[in-house]
């Protein structure tokens, strides 16, 4: 009797796990959250209007809802922002890694104002799993003010909003 609730259990944790795992993401959607960050920064001045730097960002997503399609997910994004006169333009690529193994790819532009509002407008460009073909977009919004916890980074927070589609 032992055995058969010992061997019922782990076929139910199975087919739960499997349920989990194989469980279809809505076929479109809102993505709202919260993107804490830390990043590497390589600066080159260009004397004293002009100063570019690239960009590693590592960070985790906190969906406004557990339902999110980010909820949970980790992410890294790499890319370069040109500064002229404290005007920021720059571009960049993210990866977003889910909690169940799945990845869904972006790009980034940014435009704003160096030390104060920078807004990102962001497309997602494709993914694994059930998230391949996904595309969608919106704009997000960065922090400012966070003083850098060591010297060649920077630490922050953006705000991001839009919707998704999945074929």
């Amino acid at each position: 009797m032992k055995r058969i609730v010992v061997v019922l259990s782990s076929v139910a944790m199975v087919l739960l796990v499997f349920n989990a795992a194989s469980a279809q993401a809505p076929k479109e959607g809102v993505i709202s959250c919260l993107a804490p960050y830390s990043a590497s920064l390589k600066v080159v001045a260009m004397g004293q209007e002009r100063t570019s730097y690239s960009f590693e960002l590592i960070g985790v997503m906190i969906g406004d809802s557990p339902d999110s399609i980010v909820h949970n997910a980790s992410f890294r994004c790499v890319g370069v922002n040109h500064i002229v006169k404290g005007a920021v333009e720059g571009s960049g690529f993210c990866v977003y890694f889910r909690p169940d193994g799945d990845k869904i790819f972006g790009t980034t532009k940014a435009s704003g104002l160096f030390g104060k509002e920078v807004k990102r407008v962001w497309e997602l460009v494709g993914g694994t799993g059930k998230f391949v073909g996904i595309t969608g977009g919106g704009e997000s919004t960065q922090s400012s003010g966070v003083l850098p916890a060591a010297e060649g980074t920077t630490q922050g927070y953006t705000k991001m909003s839009g919707r998704y589609s999945i074929p």
